[in-house]
């Protein structure tokens, strides 16, 4: 499909172009990359409001070897996915090494201690979620408390279509079901034809591109960008690419939801 210049910049959204109580369902292109830098880089690359969420904010972080990051404590909860080199991250006792495709979640007001645990810069996104629903630090901690996992330690399904890997499927500090799995895709193929669900979602590319359509609208994404996809909206994906494609598809579901 052949888009217009001005259909191509309207696709491509960013942080500086949006109200801050709002975000619409779109692709959000990856910030260009940083100058290598000796400090800790962080780039926005999305915050607002949706319909279940008074605050979401996405951020890349880069981390240079050998340099350490503590995030200020707030009342946010956290999911940290690590893009590219070795984090050790340290929450109360527990400390754990997390390569690319790794992954933290932090209850609401937890503070991870992270450092770049290798001789390369380290990136990864970090995602704060602040639910319009009041948060339940006895919730979260019943269901389990802070999550880290390495990716060789997700289980892995092969598909039809490629492979799947869940990550968790858990109540939160800040939801009562948090659902997070990561998908590769083959080439050419969909993931699921156009459908809808109530629950707000987050699709975080890791490998490849593809086309995202987005009620009756196709959008291009690619490894590093985060597509947003309102309740309700009609969508479907599909791998455009001549390789695999690859993304952790994350949803949060509110009472709101029948």
């Amino acid at each position: 499909m052949q888009l217009s210049l001005l259909g191509l910049a309207t696709l491509a959204i960013t942080s500086q172009a949006l109200p801050s109580d709002s975000l619409p369902s779109a692709v959000y292109h990856a910030p260009l990359a940083a100058r290598p830098s000796a400090q800790v880089t962080a780039l926005p690359l999305l915050k607002g409001r949706t319909l279940d969420l008074q605050e979401l904010e996405i951020t890349t972080v880069t981390l240079p070897a050998g340099q350490a990051s503590r995030a200020r404590p707030g009342g946010a909860e956290e999911l940290l996915i690590v893009q590219a080199g070795q984090l050790a991250a340290t929450v109360r006792d527990s400390a754990r090494t997390l390569g690319p495709g790794g992954v933290l979640l932090t209850m609401a007001g937890e503070q991870p201690a992270l450092r770049n645990a290798s001789a390369a810069p380290a990136q990864y996104w970090v995602l704060k979620f602040k639910a319009v629903e009041a948060p339940d630090a006895a919730r979260g901690q019943a269901a389990g408390g802070t999550f880290v996992r390495d990716w060789p330690a997700f289980r892995l399904i092969k598909t039809g279509k490629g492979e799947t890997r869940p990550v968790f499927d858990r109540p939160s500090s800040m939801f009562s079901r948090f659902d997070v799995h990561a998908t590769v895709l083959n080439a050419g193929l969909a993931s699921h034809p156009p459908h809808t669900h109530r629950a707000e979602e987050l699709i975080l590319m890791t490998q490849g591109r593809g086309q995202i359509l987005i009620d009756k609208t196709a959008h291009p994404a690619a490894a590093g960008d985060v597509v947003l996809l309102r309740a309700n909206v009609p969508h479907a994906f599909t791998n455009t690419g001549a390789g695999p494609c690859g993304y952790f598809a994350i949803q949060w579901h509110s009472k709101e939801e029948k």
